[in-house]
C-alpha cells in the first residue's frame, strides 16, 4: 500500500495516507508497526526498521518527571544491597576463621 512518509534523513517522523508537501510516497506493507511515527524507525530500502537506540532515547524522554527520581532511588538501593552483601560475606568469612581458631585451641575429647 502507498503511504507518504516524512523523513529526517532516514528516520521516519510521520506516516500518512495522502499526498502532502514534504512527504515522500513509499510502498509499505500493512499493518504498519506500532510507533512507526514516533521517531525511532528508520526507512531502509523501503522497509521501516526499528532503531532500538532511538527508541530507548524516545522512551527516556517521555518518562514522567518523578520516574527519574524513582530510578535514582532504585540505583541507590541496589548499591546499598550490594554493599550489605559484601559486608555479609566478609562477616561470614571472619566467623568461619574464628570458628577454626576456636577449634584449634580446644583440647581433643578423645
Amino acid at each position: 500500500m502507498i503511504f507518504y512518509v516524512q523523513l529526517d534523513g532516514d528516520i521516519i517522523r510521520d506516516v500518512i495516507q495522502y499526498e502532502h508537501g514534504g512527504y515522500q510516497p513509499v510502498e509499505l506493507s500493512t499493518p504498519l508497526p506500532i510507533g512507526i511515527n514516533a521517531g525511532y524507525y528508520r526507512l531502509q530500502d523501503g522497509v521501516p526498521v526499528l532503531d532500538q537506540a532511538l527508541k530507548d532515547e524516545a522512551d527516556k524522554a517521555s518518562r514522567p518527571a518523578d520516574y527519574l527520581e524513582l530510578e535514582q532511588r532504585l540505583a541507590a538501593a541496589e548499591a546499598e544491597n550490594k554493599k550489605l552483601a559484601e559486608e555479609s560475606n566478609t562477616n561470614q568469612l571472619a566467623l568461619m576463621e574464628l570458628h577454626m581458631l576456636v577449634l584449634s585451641v580446644l583440647p581433643d575429647e578423645g
